[in-house]
């Protein structure tokens, strides 16, 4: 049994398995990157700030890849929000609304900075749910924390993708 287990994780070693965000570097090896404020495609407003700063924190908070003025970086990172929605989706027997669900779709581009290279593309989208409230400020509340998730979700989405080259 021993060395079936041996066996087994010298396989999983082998095959260059790893941990999603655990990838290694960003493409080109680039260590030093200077994030853009993100273009706001939609009509509702502030999302560039939210989906940015996120952005920003998921990788500052990681040690492989460092945040840096945009004459220091190595690399430049350009992102639009392509859209962002909310829909009902669930109701009470009377028909009122009882919750909502939010999603942002993003689009996102690493370039070498000396050479205008392109390193990296992708889309990444998520959704996530609130409850609806029956006062106005309340409802405004729960829309805004829903925001934040998806801003943090699609950050942390956006940073692993980027590191594994998915």
């Amino acid at each position: 049994m021993r060395v079936l287990f041996l066996v087994l994780m010298l396989f999983v070693a082998g095959c260059g398995y790893h941990f999603p965000g655990q990838g290694g570097s960003l493409p080109g090896d680039v260590e030093r990157i200077y994030v853009h404020l993100f273009d706001n495609l939609t009509r509702e407003p502030l999302l560039e700030n939210s989906v940015t700063t996120a952005v920003s924190e998921q990788f500052s908070r990681r040690g492989n890849v460092r945040l840096v003025s945009m004459e220091d970086a190595e690399a430049e990172m350009f992102g639009r929000i392509r859209s962002y929605d909310t829909r009902a989706i669930a109701y009470s027997d009377d028909d009122l609304i009882r919750k909502y669900r939010a999603s942002m779709v993003v689009e996102v581009r690493l370039v070498q900075k000396q050479t205008q290279q392109l390193l990296w593309d992708g889309t990444v989208r998520w959704q996530t749910e609130y409850d609806a409230a029956a006062d106005k400020m309340m409802q405004g509340d729960e829309e805004r924390r829903a925001q934040e998730e998806l801003a943090r979700r699609l950050a942390e989405e956006i940073y692993f993708r980027l590191l594994d080259d998915f």
